[in-house]
């Protein structure tokens, strides 16, 4: 998912005060994506990658 995301022009955003699992992407136009850092496996969840593609339709992407 990071390897999408920075291939559509996302970059990782260093976390909040909190840390924790959730990572931030942000684009060229600030547009951030919020996603928890799947644990303990690297398996991004289906729900997940809905979010992401109804995200990428909304924006034209897709």
């Amino acid at each position: 998912m990071v390897g999408l995301l920075k291939l559509l022009g996302y970059e990782s955003k260093a976390g909040g005060k909190t840390g924790g699992s959730r990572r931030k992407f942000i684009n060229a136009d600030g547009h951030i994506i919020s996603l928890h850092e799947p644990h303990p496996n690297k398996i991004v969840k289906c729900y997940v990658l809905r979010q992401i593609v109804i995200t990428f339709k909304e924006r034209g992407i897709l």
